[in-house]
């Protein structure tokens, strides 16, 4: 796998922006098979299967994609630090959000073996709202 690992996260995180099945496929490109994803008020997945089908909640929600704006971005090691403000794009282009995101990426072999994510949770309930 080419690039570094700063380089790796970037590309997934560039994939949410082409919209899910982009999203699903940098997924399983990208996670070990042990991967675990944790975020504040989703399902924790473990691997790149679980991971894409999370993603596809996404569509159920009536959003195609999501911008990101990055804040900070540091790597130390095989760990890359992301801040980043999300928003959730509509499949007619308007946005949900924004809301803040502090991720924490750990990778074993050039993939992601580990992703935490940190964010107000209270904020799915505002998109589930409406």
């Amino acid at each position: 796998m080419a690039g570094t690992n700063e380089d790796v996260i970037r590309a997934v995180i560039k994939a949410w922006t082409d919209g899910i099945p982009a999203s699903q496929a940098a997924i399983r490109a990208h996670f070990t098979d042990d991967c675990r994803w944790e975020q504040a008020g989703l399902p924790t997945t473990t691997g790149p299967e679980e991971a894409a089908q999370l993603m596809d909640t996404m569509r159920q929600m009536g959003f195609s994609s999501l911008d990101v704006e990055y804040r900070n971005v540091a790597a130390v090691g095989d760990v890359v630090f992301t801040e980043r403000i999300d928003w959730m794009v509509r499949p007619d282009g308007s946005r949900a959000g924004p809301f803040p995101v502090v991720g924490v990426t750990e990778f074993r072999d050039g993939k992601i073996s580990a992703w935490r994510e940190y964010f107000d949770s209270r904020n799915l309930e505002l998109i589930a709202n409406g």
